[in-house]
């Protein structure tokens, strides 16, 4: 049994399919413009303004996602990271309240129910 040799990698990357180049006929990109990326990115920035709004955000939160959107107030860089925290921490015990409420009033249409 030999030793790999560990100045070269035992794994060899192959392409499976080599590279489109403009020469080939059949190619789909063949005759498009190159893309710039301004394309793709056009929608971003808006997206990115929406997430930046601080009070869009606390919006989010509390009326739409609860703790789910947590991640949007951790994305957002006009949070400091104490206001961050505070932020989790209210809105995941506002999201158990509101949780708590729809069990409480669950359980009372069950018991409603059953009395019938």
């Amino acid at each position: 049994m030999s030793q790999p040799d560990n100045s070269s990698s035992p794994i060899e990357a192959k392409l499976v399919n080599p590279p489109v180049t403009e020469t080939d006929s059949g190619s789909p990109a063949v005759g498009l413009p190159p893309d710039s990326g301004k394309e793709a990115n056009k929608g971003r920035v808006g997206t990115d303004k929406l997430i930046q709004n601080k009070l869009l955000v606390l919006s989010c939160l509390f009326l739409v996602t609860g703790f789910l959107g947590l991640p949007l107030l951790w994305m957002n860089r006009g949070f400091s990271g104490a206001e961050r925290i505070f932020w989790s921490v209210i809105v995941t015990i506002y999201t158990l309240i509101l949780i708590a409420i729809v069990g409480f009033v669950l359980v009372w249409v069950y018991r409603q129910i059953t009395i019938v």
